[in-house]
């Protein structure tokens, strides 16, 4: 079994509402020798305390091969983690989901809420157990094949975020077969 571990790019998004919450993505961004196999793709984002109590944002995997040459893709996985040793558990986000979205429809598939006492690596509730080849496309301007990943959420204002913020890292997993 091949496992691939992919390269970091940084792109900065904003929160839906305009800069509400500052959200920084760090995408997969290098290549695969093959589909097959289990992929993950490191993710991180920085929750800074605003006024506001939603964020949202986005996140890619592609692979190099088609993935429908192959019997079947399934998520894995989805775990969040505070990177910040000063964070005691997950608790300032009250609820986060993620939605693979192709041709304008959305599909969630994991989320969590609320977020456990205590707990600093939180795995997210998967919701979709079918094949998700369908939700990889072609980006006809790499070549490679895509799932984009929308990520929405809402800060409990009641809790203290440190000023500079609270560094999450996303871990998401697909096995391909």
């Amino acid at each position: 079994m091949l496992t691939c571990r992919r390269g970091l790019a940084s792109l900065y998004l904003a929160a839906r509402s305009g800069a509400a919450l500052t959200v920084v993505l760090s995408l997969g961004a290098s290549a695969c020798a093959s589909v097959v196999g289990e992929h993950e793709v490191e993710t991180k984002f920085l929750v800074k305390p605003t006024s506001q109590s939603t964020f949202s944002g986005w996140s890619e995997l592609s692979v190099s091969e088609d993935p429908n040459s192959v019997d079947r893709a399934e998520l894995m996985y989805i775990r969040l983690e505070a990177r910040d040793d000063n964070v005691p558990d997950l608790t300032f986000l009250k609820s986060v989901s993620a939605s693979a979205v192709v041709d304008g429809k959305s599909t969630v598939v994991a989320k969590k809420a609320p977020m456990p006492t205590g707990e600093r690596i939180v795995p997210l509730d998967r919701v979709y157990h079918d094949d998700i080849r369908p939700f990889f496309y072609k980006d006809d301007k790499s070549g490679d094949y895509t799932v984009h990943v929308d990520w929405e959420g809402k800060v409990d204002l009641t809790k203290t975020i440190p000023p500079e913020g609270v560094w999450m890292k996303v871990l998401v997993a697909v096995r391909i077969e």
